[in-house]
């Protein structure tokens, strides 16, 4: 199959689709097909610095930039991209196109529908409740001129995990419009995948020497968050209820690994500061490389409570780790945590937060047992070659039942 991912950026900055949707493609290739990117030059701020009149090759994925053109605030388009897909999306059998809001996702779903390529279109936990109510006028107003077309008249609809689906479901573009046709897309569950590094044995060494580098860690025991420090991270819960059980635990140490915007950064030492845990934290700052694997293997535990979480990579990076997992229900991946016997489930509150952080800190036995639970879950369920053999199955299943798509005679003007 010839295959094009659009994404509209995978510089590591932004995280998640950015690493996801290279990942999977890499994998793609390694089964034998022909893989594509198409994303934006856009990091942050920044521009990479990277060709845009020709493809770099990435272990076999062709990935091509387009310059991006911000517009109204974080709003991007790109011309160069609308032209490059107008000319070449035919030569692909499938079209993989990642999120919701934004120019990238559709102008690939309009030349999509206008040249009859199969597409499908993945939310990665954009719809969520929770991040539909935050800056919701913009965001509605985006839907109904733009997404829900896009979503209705789409092959098919991927989710991470049937929790993100149900939660998704009541949004309009899931729904037939009162007007139109009453032929939905198709769903499917496909989770994200892991690189076989995450299941390597911990490096003594690289852990000692990591301590070494915060020498506060040395002789703790390590309650480890991984990721951005931003605001749907639950970082008000974890911090209070790490402060209430820290005086019980001489030997308990709280990390915080992650990038973060400053202000919001000093508010999470103002909390710690009120839980009198300042001095029992440390903030490493972005992790790279192997300190990625060494933070996470030297985990007493993992904890993420998150308000809304697509799926929880980190979560499954940590159970590959052999650490077991904290989490709130709102992480979508939170049943399979469950049922696997892999960490303990808790809402979004800070009490429960503290006595499950109490239940794993006073059971080392159960918890080693959890981590051991998690990894070998996630070792049955989540290889990229497990994971890219679903993806493939799910393009061949659209390819199947390919419908040519309808373009109204309105967007056809538009393009005109």
């Amino acid at each position: 199959m010839r295959i094009l991912q659009v994404v509209g950026a995978i510089a590591p900055c932004y995280g998640g689709p950015s690493i996801a949707c290279p990942e999977l493609s890499r994998e793609l290739v390694r089964q034998g097909h022909q893989v594509s990117i198409y994303a934006c030059n856009k990091a942050g701020r920044e521009y990479l610095d990277v060709p845009l009149d020709r493809p770099v090759v990435d272990e076999g994925v062709d990935l091509r930039y387009f310059p991006a053109v911000r517009w109204s605030g974080k709003y991007m388009f790109s011309p160069a991209l609308w032209r490059a897909l107008e000319e070449t999306v035919t030569q692909f059998d499938v079209v993989h196109i990642w999120s919701v809001y934004g120019f990238f996702n559709t102008a690939a779903a309009y030349w999509c529908r206008r040249r009859q390529v199969p597409h499908m279109v993945f939310p990665h936990g954009s719809l969520d409740p929770f991040l539909r109510r935050r800056n919701r006028p913009r965001k509605w107003f985006y839907s109904k001129f733009f997404a829900e077309r896009d979503y209705r008249r789409a092959s098919a609809v991927l989710f991470n995990t049937s929790e993100e689906m149900r939660l998704a479901s009541d949004w309009p573009g899931l729904q037939p419009s009162a007007s139109g046709n009453k032929v939905m897309p198709k769903r499917f569950v496909v989770p994200i995948g892991l690189d076989p590094k995450w299941f390597r044995e911990p490096d003594c060494a690289a852990g000692e020497a990591f301590r070494r580098r915060f020498p506060a860690l040395i002789g703790q025991r390590l309650v480890v968050y991984f990721g951005r420090l931003n605001f749907k991270k639950g970082l008000d819960m974890l911090v209070p209820a790490f402060a209430r059980i820290a005086h019980e635990y001489g030997d308990v140490h709280l990390v915080l690994a992650g990038p973060g915007d400053a202000d919001y950064v000093l508010k999470v030492k103002r909390w710690l500061g009120e839980g009198g845990v300042l001095e029992r934290t440390t903030f490493t700052g972005a992790l790279s490389g192997e300190d990625r694997f060494t933070i996470l293997q030297q985990a007493e535990l993992f904890a993420l409570t998150s308000y809304t979480e697509n799926f929880g990579q980190v979560v499954c990076e940590a159970m590959a780790s052999g650490v077991p997992v904290l989490i709130s229900d709102q992480v979508n991946i939170w049943p399979e945590v469950a049922r696997a016997n892999a960490g303990l489930v808790v809402p979004c509150d800070v009490d429960a937060t503290a006595q499950a952080l109490r239940h794993l800190l006073d059971d080392p036995p159960r918890a080693r047992q959890m981590g051991r639970n998690g990894r070998a879950w996630v070792a049955e369920h989540l290889p990229w070659s497990v994971v890219g053999a679903q993806m493939i199955r799910v393009y061949e299943e659209i390819l199947r039942d390919r419908v040519p798509a309808r373009v109204s005679a309105t967007e056809i003007a538009v393009a005109r």
